[in-house]
């Protein structure tokens, strides 16, 4: 295993660049709430019914999931890009980035399902 002054520096930018996006996590939080209630509401919708057909959820929501995990796919890809040149943390940046964008993604799809089986 290559030593911290042995890895390229090229290399340690795209893990440093990788964690700086990882961060921009809680920002994309933020985001994706207001773009999916402003998606809702430009359908004519609160947010709070218990009725909200599919379409409507599917339509605010996959948007807003799209924002919600895009830091994290170019984590990844930074993380990639780093092990492929050479430095080892990346390996350990690109496993976060897709571990937290897979648990994202499924907490958001767990809720659509649980919507469509219960009906409500």
């Amino acid at each position: 295993m290559p030593t911290a002054s042995q890895v390229n520096p090229q290399a340690r930018r795209w893990v440093r660049r990788g964690w700086w996006l990882f961060a921009l996590l809680a920002a994309s939080l933020v985001a994706a709430n207001v773009l999916g209630d402003w998606l809702l509401s430009v359908q004519g919708y609160t947010g709070t019914e218990e009725d909200l057909p599919l379409s409507v959820v599917l339509r605010a929501g996959l948007p807003a999931v799209l924002v919600l995990v895009s830091p994290m796919a170019a984590s990844a890809w930074c993380g990639a890009r780093a092990r492929r040149l050479g430095d080892p943390r990346g390996g350990v940046l690109l496993l976060v980035s897709t571990l937290v964008a897979v648990l994202l993604v499924g907490l958001n799809l767990v809720q659509v399902v649980v919507r469509v089986v219960t009906g409500g």
